[in-house]
C-alpha cells in the first residue's frame, strides 16, 4: 500500500509540476460518479497519507477522499471538455458540456469565426444531426431523441475540423 501511495504522490507531483500556471481547476472524480471541482486559487494544499487524499481549502476546511475510491484526479476535465491551444496560436476552442449528456448538449465555440457546420455522428461516422451556424457563441443541441451510447461531435469551417467524443445517457 505504501508503494502505491508513493507512486500516486509522484505522479501527482509530476502532473502538478508539468501543469505549471496553465491549470486553474482541479477535478476529483470518485468511483461513485461524484465529481468535485476545486479552483486552485481556493486550494491551500493537498496531502496523501493513510490511503487518503486530503484537500485543504483556503478557508482551512478539509475534504478527504479514499484513494481506493477515486476514479481520477486531473487538472483538466476529460469528460466535460476538450480545450485546444488558445486562439493566439492559431487554434480555437471547442468546449462541450455536460458529459454525459441527457437531453441538451451545449457547445461553446469561443474563438471560432465564420460559418461552420456542427455534426453529431455515430462511431461508424454516420451523420445523425447537422446544423450550420456562425461560430463564436454558445450553441445548444437537443439530443433527447438519441439512444444511450458514445457519439462524436464535430465542427468544421474553412480552416479546421475538430471532433470530440460525447456520451449520451
Amino acid at each position: 500500500m505504501r508503494q502505491k501511495r508513493l507512486k500516486f504522490s509522484a505522479v501527482f507531483l509530476l502532473g502538478l509540476g508539468l501543469s505549471g500556471l496553465q491549470a486553474q481547476t482541479m477535478y476529483i472524480k470518485e468511483k461513485s460518479a461524484t465529481q468535485t471541482t476545486y479552483t486552485l486559487s481556493s486550494t491551500r494544499k493537498m496531502t496523501f497519507s493513510g490511503g487518503n487524499a486530503t484537500v485543504q481549502k483556503s478557508d482551512n476546511s478539509n475534504d478527504v477522499y479514499a484513494l481506493s475510491e477515486l476514479r481520477y484526479l486531473n487538472f483538466t476535465n476529460p469528460l466535460t471538455s476538450t480545450k485546444e491551444p488558445t486562439a493566439q496560436l492559431g487554434y480555437s476552442n471547442m468546449i462541450t458540456y455536460p458529459i454525459p449528456v441527457n437531453d441538451v448538449l451545449n457547445i461553446d465555440l469561443t474563438g471560432v469565426t465564420g460559418e461552420l457546420t456542427l455534426s453529431i455522428l455515430t462511431l461508424e461516422d454516420k451523420e445523425i444531426l447537422t446544423q450550420t451556424t456562425n461560430g463564436g457563441r454558445l450553441i445548444s443541441l437537443n439530443l433527447s431523441h438519441l439512444s444511450e451510447g458514445i457519439y462524436l461531435c464535430r465542427y468544421s469551417n474553412a480552416v479546421e475540423i475538430k471532433t470530440v467524443k460525447i456520451i449520451k445517457q
